[in-house]
């Protein structure tokens, strides 16, 4: 929903090295505006990663035939979202449940709580506490966040697309996100116009960006600045938007001066226009529900004058674009805009229904169909039941017309919505539809109005368990290989689909009893939901919830200010699942770093505890699938000890493989006698001991797999950590551009080339047609964003632009596929003359 008014006091502001829609402080009150933002300090962060805990007492209500286990995987999915920005170093990862009673933790992390909530408030997310602003600083440090959720969930169930996209809405205000006026998951529920497959849009991973920016971020996408004024002043929170005609619309706020900057635009054509924060709706205690700006001493700035929408450079339809170049910036779009008096029209939201589902955004269907109309409700759109007068509606980029007499009351409520229907041309395709309304002066742009398809939604008709136990067949209608079915917010993985359009997917595990509410999910953006509710499996002959599972840490105690490898382990078979399991503790000073299941009830962990922690009894919780498993008093901390010896691998370093060199670091106690290291109680020679870095060699003979790595220094036993070992290096086996032209020092690749890379020697798992492994690139040590994947004969294919800042020269092409790693090829490149 929003954000507590209550905040504004320590709320900062923004200047054009950084607009968005933050929250943000000014040092004074007159240009240059110097940003200084709200967001976590990722320098003291483990591995870049925020924890979440839920607490341990609500939600009171729950909808019927829905359950915690099946609510806290939707709340798993939603923070994964954010987590998977590819552009955003930030991580996020679930911590258990907490007593909301216990002490604040030192590290910083983000609680989930319940409150009986206003009718009509879903939610909200804010920043608690924040740390201190440090000379120099460009940003104030979040100590802590806080989602709020209604206790009683009764008429929103978890499955459905609402409550999903609140909670990735409100945990992007967690991490530092204000509301934004381009559709995505930060605007209001209103105009959000994203599906539960498609829950953030480009415009949300730039705003996350811009606070945790990677290298590639800033490498592989652009820039627009300008400034917005009436007459020589400028216009303060006015929304400044670069829209593609078929593609991205991504945001920004103007600072107090008029000055704006729009990051993270993917390289294209993009109109701009700037537009007034739409007025405040009730409830609402500010325009579009923002908290403005403060300077140093706290006192907020102005929101600046309503005034006609306007295209770049003066009109009222979109003409002119700006040409977005990655890694550079289009200046000079500047806006003089008119000031107006009363309110335009704003606050659009579109429906479609392609069943008895009324589905939001609305989505149509170019090659026709039955009810393939939008449904649409706004501020000015409706004038005594009729449409209001002069009201029109255009498609940006042509996509489709609307013809005379298209736009009509909608029957079923005239006084509150209009009903358009559209004629599509030959050039339709997939992907978002913005609409401009106009009404004599008025003008209103809504990005992502509607999403355009040339297939009906999915359904599902049957969900079976197959006999090998572990995965089911899937019955239905329009279902293919991009179709990704969840039980509730766990995905079942999908391993094909036959000739009869079957589907067949992994079961991810449960309890006996335990309902999941099962949808399919296709890459177009749609889901069954638009059509039916979900179906309803129940799952049988899997594990007794009844039987109790008492977890266990072993040891049961670790040191204040370490890391250590512990085993957590069940009485009885749990049926844990590679891939499916995810554990943690009450506390985010208490946090599993990897974690690896050796069998069906015995998972390995890394844990890390903070110096803050000693004294603290955590509980852990191992969220395996759909089933929740939790043990109070599993862990003690005890005091730190000077003599405690700890190892840890340099950072970035996945693991290690056999027969290799590689290194450690020690921590700087008793460094003065013998080093010895061992992996599984095997021996690994040590080569040097130099500064706390120590080098080794990996045993040749060692499996696949996690193994304990332990470290004896002066024959006193350090803590052991867990690492895994890793498959040699896949083999990049071939670079091409063009038709079949293999780069080679002969034929060098050039920059802006769309080069093809195969690589070979990686496992079934990542080279089947159903597989999607993360790809990461680099030349010169620069990242790359791959444009296109596809298996081909046990290997996998893939492209990339060569990007234009490149040197001359043979540089360094490093290829990682989900964490393997590939040997390091000199890719020869010039530049052209």
């Amino acid at each position: 929903m929003t954000l507590r008014r209550t905040l504004a006091a320590l709320l900062l502001g923004t200047s054009l090295a950084s607009g968005y829609y933050h929250f943000v402080r000014f040092a004074g009150r007159n240009a240059p505006f110097n940003a200084i933002v709200d967001k976590f300090d990722l320098n003291v962060l483990t591995d870049k990663t925020v924890t979440f805990q839920i607490a341990d007492n609500g939600p009171a209500n729950l909808a019927s035939g829905d359950s915690l286990a099946a609510f806290v995987s939707q709340l798993r999915s939603a923070a994964r979202v954010w987590s998977e920005v590819e552009t955003s170093e930030l991580r996020i990862r679930f911590g258990g449940f907490f007593n909301p009673s216990q002490p604040t933790p030192a590290t910083p992390g983000i609680d989930v709580v319940f409150e009986d909530l206003p009718p009509g408030v879903n939610g909200y997310g804010s920043v608690t506490v924040r740390g201190d602003l440090l000379p120099g600083a460009s940003f104030v440090p979040i100590q802590r966040s806080q989602i709020v959720l209604n206790r009683d969930l009764a008429s929103r169930p978890s499955w459905s697309e609402q409550f999903f996209l609140t909670a990735v809405h409100e945990f992007g205000h967690a991490l530092g996100l204000q509301h934004s006026f381009a559709s995505g998951a930060m605007a209001t529920e209103i105009t959000r116009g994203t599906t539960k497959i498609r829950p953030i849009t480009p415009d949300d991973a730039a705003g996350i960006s811009v606070l945790y920016p990677t290298p590639m971020f800033r490498q592989l996408l652009g820039t627009i600045t300008g400034r917005v004024t009436i007459g020589n002043e400028g216009v303060a929170m006015a929304s400044v938007v670069a829209i593609a005609p078929r593609g991205a619309a991504v945001s920004t706020l103007t600072n107090p001066d008029g000055t704006y900057k729009i990051e993270g635009l993917p390289p294209g054509e993009y109109y701009v226009y700037a537009h007034p924060l739409p007025s405040a709706l009730q409830g609402e205690p500010t325009p579009g529900n923002i908290i403005p700006p403060v300077d140093d001493r706290g006192r907020p700035f102005d929101f600046g004058a309503n005034f006609d929408t306007l295209f770049f450079p003066a009109s009222r339809a979109p003409f002119v674009t700006r040409t977005v170049v990655a890694g550079a910036s289009s200046d000079g779009v500047n806006f003089s805009v008119t000031r107006r008096t009363t309110p335009g029209i704003h606050s659009v939201q579109t429906f479609s229904f392609p069943a008895q589902n009324a589905v939001k955004p609305a989505q149509l269907y170019f090659a026709g169909g039955p009810r393939n109309f939008m449904a649409a409700a706004g501020v000015g759109l409706v004038q005594n039941s009729q449409p209001a007068a002069g009201l029109q509606i255009a498609t940006l980029g042509g996509f489709a017309t609307v013809p005379n007499g298209a736009i009509r009351p909608y029957p079923s409520a005239p006084a509150s919505y209009i009903e358009v229907t559209f004629q599509f041309g030959q050039f339709s395709q997939e992907g978002p539809g913005h609409l401009i309304f106009s009404r004599g002066n008025d003008l209103y742009v809504l990005p992502n109005a509607l999403r355009l398809s040339d297939r009906s939604a999915p359904q599902i008709e049957s969900v079976t368990v197959r006999p090998d136990g572990a995965s089911v067949l899937v019955v239905g209608q329009n279902l293919a290989a991009d179709t990704r079915i969840y039980f509730d917010g766990a995905v079942g993985t999908t391993r094909g689909v036959d000739e009869q359009g079957r589907l067949i997917a992994t079961l991810p595990p449960a309890a006996n009893g335990q309902r999941a509410s099962v949808a399919a999910f296709n890459s177009d953006g749609q889901s069954s939901l638009f059509v039916q509710p979900p179906f309803a499996f129940t799952y049988e002959n899997f594990f007794d919830a009844a039987r109790p599972l008492n977890l266990t840490v072993s040891p049961a105690t670790l040191p204040a200010g370490t890391e250590s490898l512990v085993d957590i382990t069940t009485t009885e078979p749990a049926g844990f699942v590679d891939g499916a399991v995810l554990a943690g503790f009450n506390t985010s000073d208490i946090q599993v770093r990897r974690s690896w299941v050796i069998s069906g009830n015995r998972i390995m962990a890394n844990v890390w505890v903070s110096p803050a922690a000693a004294g603290a009894t955590a509980t852990v919780t191992v969220a395996n699938g759909l089933r929740l498993l939790s043990q109070s008093g599993a862990l003690q901390i005890s005091a730190t000890s000077a003599r405690t010896i700890q190892a840890n691998l340099p950072f970035g370093v996945n693991g290690l493989v056999p027969g290799t060199p590689a290194q450690l670091q020690l921590n700087s106690v008793n460094l003065g006698g013998a080093v010895t290291v061992t992996l599984n109680g095997q021996a690994a020679p040590v080569t040097s001991v130099e500064n706390g870095l120590v080098t080794f060699t990996v045993p040749s003979n060692l499996s696949v797999g996690p193994v304990a790595l332990r470290v004896t220094v002066a024959g006193e036993a350090g803590l052991p950590i867990g690492v895994q070992v890793l498959p040699p290096p896949a083999l990049i086996s071939s670079v091409i551009a063009g038709f079949n032209q293999v780069i080679t020092e002969a034929r060098p690749a050039r920059p802006g080339e769309i080069l093809t890379v195969l690589v070979s020697g990686l496992p079934e798992s990542l080279t089947n047609a159903a597989a999607t492994p993360k790809i990461t690139l680099s030349v010169n040590g620069v990242e790359h964003r791959v444009i296109s994947m596809n298996p081909l004969g046990g290997a996998l294919q893939f492209q990339f632009i060569l990007q234009s800042t490149l040197p001359s020269g043979s540089l360094p092409l490093a290829v990682s596929i989900d964490g393997i790693s590939t040997s390091l090829l000199n890719l020869p490149v010039r530049t052209q003359n």
